[in-house]
């Protein structure tokens, strides 16, 4: 068997990424076949999901299994291949070079023509949301307008009918004034003495008070309009809320592309914390465990770091929190100081958020940020994009968006878990990494 195998070519056997013989061997549904790491790789740096030989693009992600018979096969080439003079060897070097700048030649033009299309996209999507706002805030400035006119118009005939009823008394005061003394000119005061004044004031006071209206109690409003604008804006600003939210929707599931697979680091660990075997879980405990010591572990708070880290990309994970009372999450500077006591903020190289106890949600920036937040999460979504400088936290049952952290990353970036105190029992249960990979 091992001796037919080994007449066969070894293109056959070969990974069309690393160039060399199949490890942990998957086989996708366009046919062509890569090792397990490499592929899993190349879809981590790329936004789409498509083949890398033949370009075949999926609309979801396949589900990755290796491929048994060809890794025997593959493992069984790999005792047996005949070995190559040192001149052949160079040669298929040179020529591998050759054929992997080529090909990464295809998929730069490739990822070009993707780009063309997103933006593009984005174009068209950012004209479509912000036309309708312009449309929305014409609307509504046009209708704070005609309500302003509408109810200038009522009181400016509120005000006419006031003053036809006053002049209506005026003239029934004046006719009372005649009818008791007909020597009273009935225009004016010109010509009256002081005694006729006087009279036409005796005049008036025993009239029938009950007839006549209170007007003092009659007032004007000089300036009927506070508020009026700013209420119409508000309005506004709950409609832009609401299309932020559904793009924070859109923008969440554009993110899942970039899942990556984490996995807890117990050597960062703080003794308070038991992370599970499988590396997903992290809880606080109660008893401090028996550890060595290490120089990457947290030694006075209990935070644990996930054992991945990037320098470069884009990269999204998921977090369950549950029902916990008290927690933190983000990202931390691989060289950041992880013993003794220190603030947890940007400046010292934490990109965090935080849950406490109280129920009140933070951005860890100095001074803190407090968040108001519809609705508490019960799972955490973290987006990083390294070449942004953005680290972005989403509630990923409602969609929504609830922080951006924005700064210039220069080290590596370690995913950061703090499962918070345990507050009697109330806060036990553990953090938990959401992955969307197979195990194989």
């Amino acid at each position: 068997m091992a001796s037919t195998i080994s007449l066969l070519p070894e293109k056959h056997f070969l990974c069309s990424l690393c160039r060399d013989i199949f490890t942990s061997p998957v086989t996708i549904p366009c046919g062509h076949s890569f090792c397990l790491s490499c592929l899993s790789h190349y879809w981590a740096r790329h936004q789409s999901k498509y083949c890398p030989h033949c370009k075949r693009l999926f609309a979801d992600r396949p589900d990755l299994s290796v491929n048994r018979i060809l890794a025997d096969i593959s493992d069984n080439y790999r005792k047996a291949r005949p070995q190559k003079p040192p001149d052949e060897e160079m040669a298929i070097d040179v020529e591998q070079l050759i054929q992997e700048r080529l090909q990464k030649i295809e998929r730069l033009k490739y990822s070009v023509e993707i780009q063309k299309s997103s933006y593009l996209r984005e174009v068209r999507e950012s004209q479509k949301v912000f036309s309708a706002l312009v449309i929305a805030m014409e609307k509504s400035h046009k209708a704070v307008v005609t309500a302003i006119e509408e109810r200038q118009r009522d009181e400016e005939k509120r005000v006419e009918a006031l003053v036809k009823e006053l002049e209506q008394e005026v003239q029934e005061l004046r006719k009372e004034t005649i009818e008791f003394d007909p020597q009273i000119p009935v225009s004016g005061d010109q010509g009256q003495s002081d005694d006729t004044k006087q009279d036409t004031s005796g005049t008036i006071s025993i009239m029938s008070l009950s007839d006549m209206k209170d007007w003092s109690k009659v007032t004007i409003e000089t300036d009927p309009c506070v508020g009026v604008t700013r209420r119409a804006l508000s309005d506004m600003m709950d409609q832009i809320k609401v299309e932020v939210n559904r793009l924070s929707k859109s923008e969440l599931k554009r993110t899942e592309k970039y899942t990556v697979d984490l996995n807890l680091s117990a050597k960062t660990a703080h003794p308070f914390l038991s992370v599970s075997d499988d590396r997903k879980q992290v809880r606080h405990t109660d008893k401090l465990q028996e550890v060595p010591d290490h120089p990457k572990r947290f030694d006075r708070v209990a935070n644990v770091l996930a054992k991945e880290s990037f320098g470069s990309g884009r990269c999204y994970w998921e977090v369950d929190v549950g029902e916990k009372i008290e927690w933190s999450l983000g990202i931390v500077k691989q060289s950041t100081n992880r013993k003794g006591k220190f603030t947890v903020c940007p400046a010292n190289g934490f990109w965090t958020l935080s849950l406490k106890a109280g129920g009140q949600c933070i951005a860890n920036t100095s001074p803190v940020t407090p968040l108001a937040l519809e609705q508490k999460p019960k799972k955490v979504g973290v987006f990083l994009d390294y070449a942004e400088g953005r680290v972005s936290f989403y509630c990923v049952e409602s969609g929504a968006h609830v922080y951006t952290f924005t700064d210039t990353f220069t080290d590596r970036l370690h995913p950061f878990f703090s499962p918070g105190r345990l507050h009697g029992g109330k806060n036990a249960a553990p953090l938990i990494i959401c992955s969307s990979f197979c195990s194989i």
